[in-house]
Order: structure tokens, then sequence, then C-alpha cells
């Protein structure tokens, strides 16, 4: 029994230790702004000129618009921690902290509390002095006015960066419509004259002019309580209803019309 016991505290022992290991590893101190580009940074004057650096500084995504997205998310941060006036290397960790909490809430479609915990653990990684685990970088202060800008603009507007950073799906949809009729043996004799066997193919064209013109061609669109109901966030609900609804309406225009032309059509046949 002893030696089960002994046993479980290594393997607690080892997980707590790899657990640690990992907690050291996220340290984010210069890890994404050196001291020199952060000073470089800070020497600039004008918000193009600032914003042209973090363009060659950061790591963003190849999509023009997600692009100008993260470079504003980046930019604004930095403004605010000039305007807390702080040292070099809390405005790299700060800068590291925002990058580290949006990469991943992006990449993993985290909740917005799940991605709020992730920022809070990073936070406080740089806020309590635990060598080697933890740096006390930011003082009580720095962490609230940190904690509270972040939640007036990055989790306030959390959905809306969900929403713009979702991989889209393009629905792409055909509707081919068979018409056939299946023909009964022909009794012998076999070969049949000629005016019963013109007859018949009257007869058969008459019989798909009468199926094609029962189908259904009513229009089908998409309700505000649907969007609703599959999380669509509310202030983008309207243009993406007039959207879909726009593209249903083309798509029942181009049925109408195949049906039009299959009619026009089958009465060249019977003709």
């Amino acid at each position: 029994a002893r030696r089960g016991c002994g046993k479980g505290q290594e393997r607690r022992a080892a997980w707590k230790d790899g657990r640690k290991r990992r907690r050291m590893a996220r340290q984010l101190t210069w890890k994404h702004l050196s001291v020199e580009q952060v000073e470089a940074y800070l020497s600039l004057t004008d918000a193009p000129s600032r914003l042209a650096f973090l363009t060659a500084a950061s790591e963003l995504p190849s999509d023009p618009e997600l692009a100008g997205i993260t470079l504003d998310l980046y930019h604004y941060t930095l403004q605010f921690a000039q305007r807390q006036r702080f040292t070099a290397d809390k405005v790299s960790v700060l800068y590291s902290i925002v990058k580290e909490t949006h990469d991943v809430a992006m990449a993993q479609f985290l909740p917005a509390r799940k991605a709020y915990e992730h920022f809070r653990e990073l936070l406080l990684m740089h806020s309590v002095q635990r060598p080697p685990f933890s740096v006390g970088l930011f003082t009580l202060s720095d962490a609230k006015a940190i904690t509270d800008f972040l939640s007036a603009g990055y989790f306030r507007h959390y959905l809306l960066y969900k929403y713009a950073f979702t991989k889209k799906t393009e629905l792409s949809f055909a509707t081919v419509y068979t018409h056939t009729q299946s023909v009964p043996l022909l009794p012998e004799p076999f070969l049949q004259p000629m005016d019963l066997a013109e007859e018949e193919d009257k007869k058969l064209a008459r019989l798909e002019q009468e199926q094609l013109a029962t189908l259904s061609t009513e229009a089908v669109t998409v309700t505000a309580e649907e969007l609703e109901q599959t999380g669509v966030p509310a202030d983008v609900r309207e243009k993406l209803l007039a959207a879909v609804n726009d593209t249903l309406a083309a798509a029942h225009k181009a049925m109408e019309d195949k049906f039009a032309l299959e009619h026009a059509q089958l009465q060249e046949r019977v003709a």
C-alpha cells in the first residue's frame, strides 16, 4: 500500500512539475517585440508611421480585411500603453498578452468566457512575483487598467471579432430535374405502323408536359428568427438576411426561367 501511495505522489509531483515548466515557457517578456523594436516604436510621432511599423513587425493574417482588424487591435493596445506611461518591458508584454489571447481565441473558436480566462491567466502570470514561474512586472493598478481597457474594447466586441475571423463556408447547390416515363413493352408484332409510332411520341411528350406543369416553384426565404437561432450577431443579422434572401430569389428566378425553356421545348416536340 505504501509503495502504491509513493508512486501516486511521484506522478502528482511530475504532473505539477510539468505544469510549472509549461507556465514558465509561456512567459512573454520580449517574446514578440524586442526592446529595440519598442523603443523604435515609441520614438515615432504620427499614426501612419506607427501603423507602418506594426505592419512590418507583426505577424498579420494574409486576408487584407483581417489584417486591418488585427493591426487596429495592436495599434490601440500600444496607444493605451503609451497613455499609461508603461516602460518598454511592460509595452512588450502587454502587446504579447493581447496577441496571444487573440490568436488562441480565434484559432480555437473559444467562447468569450474562455477567452477572458486565458487573458486573465496571462496577465496574472506577469503581475505576481514568483520566479521562475511568474514575474511581478505589472502593479495592481496596471493590471486593473489593462483589464478595464480590454473589457471595454476587445471583449465588448468579442462576438464581432469571432464573426470576422470565422472561416466562411459557401454553399453551392444545383437542382436537376429528370422527366422520365416508363414505356410498357410493345405487344406483338414489335414493329408498328409509322402513324401509330408518331401518336405514341406525342402521347409521351404530353405526359411529360403535364408532369412539368405540376412541379412547385414557390420561392424560399430565410427569416430573421432562423438567423437568430443559428447564433448570427444581431448587428449584422439584417444585412446577412437581405443577402441570403437576394441569393435565394435569384436562384428561384433562374429555376423559373429553366421551367419556361423546357416548357417551350416540349411544345415544339408536340407540334
